[in-house]
């Protein structure tokens, strides 16, 4: 049974925010893949995809970053956008991470929610993500609210690191 959220917001970020997703994420990245992948690893991937630099790319390139709040206090984030993988109908969700303790309470799932609905308004017809293929509380939680495994990928991503990852998505 979800807990009250009444205190969770969740708001399009800014620019001038983006410092904030980078703080949360060396925060919270380091404890959701503590068992899956080695600090190494962890370390690696932070860089690649949460160095300042990067995450203002992809603003720039038309991603959207949303924060999770608790009040006034930024417990997540969530970024997403179009897919250049694939067609023009397909949005991908980036990233989505939630701290630790306010996990099993429906605000991953409020903000699952938040980003289909955004999808939708923007006409898209499919939304997918990759998820680490050891991430199974991620998996669940994604099949919980319609996702389902399409595919497979397994991507180099240098320093001696892969990515082995299952494709999910939603119709919408």
């Amino acid at each position: 049974m979800p807990y009250a959220v009444e205190n969770i917001t969740i708001a399009s970020a800014s620019r001038e925010e983006l410092p904030i997703v980078a703080r949360l994420a060396e925060r919270i990245w380091p404890e959701a893949y503590r068992t899956i992948l080695d600090e190494g690893q962890i370390r690696y991937m932070l860089k690649m995809m949460y160095d300042l630099p990067v995450l203002e790319k992809e603003y720039g390139e038309g991603t959207r970053f949303d924060l999770i709040f608790d009040g006034g206090t930024p417990v997540g984030f969530t970024s997403y956008g179009p897919c250049s993988e694939h067609s023009r109908e397909c949005a991908k969700l980036h990233k989505l991470y939630l701290d630790a303790a306010y996990h099993n309470r429906g605000i991953g799932t409020l903000a699952l929610k938040h980003v289909i609905a955004e999808a939708r308004k923007k006409g898209y017809k499919v939304l997918h993500l990759n998820v680490n293929r050891h991430n199974t509380a991620a998996i669940r939680a994604y099949e919980r609210n319609g996702f389902h495994k399409a595919n497979e990928m397994v991507t180099d991503i240098g320093g001696g690191f892969v990515m082995d990852d299952y494709i999910m998505e939603i119709r919408l």
